[in-house]
C-alpha cells in the first residue's frame, strides 16, 4: 500500500475535493477563522487559499507529508506564514493549553483511527474563547442510507486509506468534548448520500447553542 498510499490516493483525493463545489464548502466554513489557526488534517493545502485575512498564521499538521511541490508551492502562495508538522493527531500535540485561536479540520475526521483522543487534544490546544471549524462527510440520517454507508464502510475504508463514511461527526465532536454551537446538514450536489452526506459547523470548547436543521438537497 506504499506505493498507493503515498502517491496514487493522494492524487485521487485531490482531485475530488479541488473543485468549484468543495471550494465553496470550504470557503464557506473558514470564513470565520482569526488568528493562529491549527489546521488538522493539512494534506495538500488546499485550504490555505479559502481563510480569510483576519488569519494571521496557519500551523498544519498531518500524518503523511504527501505531493510536496504541489504543497510547496501553495504554502509560497499564502499571505500568512505556514508552519507544517508530520504529526498524528491523536498523539499529544506539541503545543501549550490555548495555544491557538482557531481549530479547522475539513473532510479528516473520517479518517483519524483514535478520533476521540484527537478531539480532546484539539479541544485542549483551543482557546476557550476560540472554535472548532469542521466540514465532515459521515453518517446520513435516513435509515436505508445509513445502513448502505455500513454495508459499504469497509471497502470504502480499504480504497481510500482509513476513510470512513458512517461516522455521525456531530456525536463525536461532541463526545470529545465540544460543544455544537451551528451545525448545517446536508448532502453535497452530484455526490451519492453515501458519500456526500455533509456536516458543516462550529463547535466551541464552552457553552453555546445548538443549532441544526437541514438545507439544499437535505440528509
Amino acid at each position: 500500500m506504499g506505493l498507493y498510499s503515498e502517491h496514487i490516493f493522494p492524487r485521487l483525493m485531490e482531485s475530488g475535493l479541488k473543485g468549484d463545489v468543495h471550494r465553496r464548502y470550504r470557503r464557506q466554513v473558514l470564513s470565520r477563522a482569526r488568528g493562529n489557526v491549527l489546521e488538522v488534517g493539512f494534506g495538500t493545502g488546499l485550504n490555505l487559499e479559502c481563510y480569510p485575512t483576519s488569519v494571521r498564521r496557519v500551523t498544519g499538521i498531518d500524518p503523511a507529508a504527501v505531493l510536496e511541490r504541489r504543497v510547496r508551492a501553495r504554502v509560497a502562495r499564502a499571505p500568512f506564514p505556514v508552519e507544517r508538522m508530520v504529526h498524528d493527531a491523536a498523539d499529544r500535540l506539541p503545543f501549550p493549553d490555548g495555544h491557538f485561536d482557531t481549530v479547522t479540520s475539513t473532510w479528516t475526521l473520517c479518517s483519524i483511527v483514535r478520533l476521540q483522543d484527537a478531539l480532546v487534544e484539539l479541544r485542549r490546544a483551543l482557546k476557550p474563547s476560540g472554535e472548532f471549524l469542521f466540514l465532515e462527510h459521515g453518517r446520513n440520517e435516513k435509515g436505508w442510507v445509513s445502513r448502505l454507508q455500513d454495508t459499504l464502510n469497509p471497502v470504502q475504508n480499504f480504497v481510500a486509506c482509513g476513510c470512513n463514511i458512517n461516522r455521525k461527526i456531530d456525536t463525536e465532536i461532541e463526545h470529545g468534548g465540544f460543544r455544537i454551537i451551528e451545525l448545517d446538514r446536508f448532502t453535497m450536489p452530484g455526490v451519492p448520500r453515501a458519500l456526500g452526506s455533509v456536516y458543516l459547523g462550529v463547535a466551541g470548547p464552552h457553552g453555546g447553542k445548538r443549532l441544526a436543521g437541514p438545507r439544499g438537497a437535505g440528509p
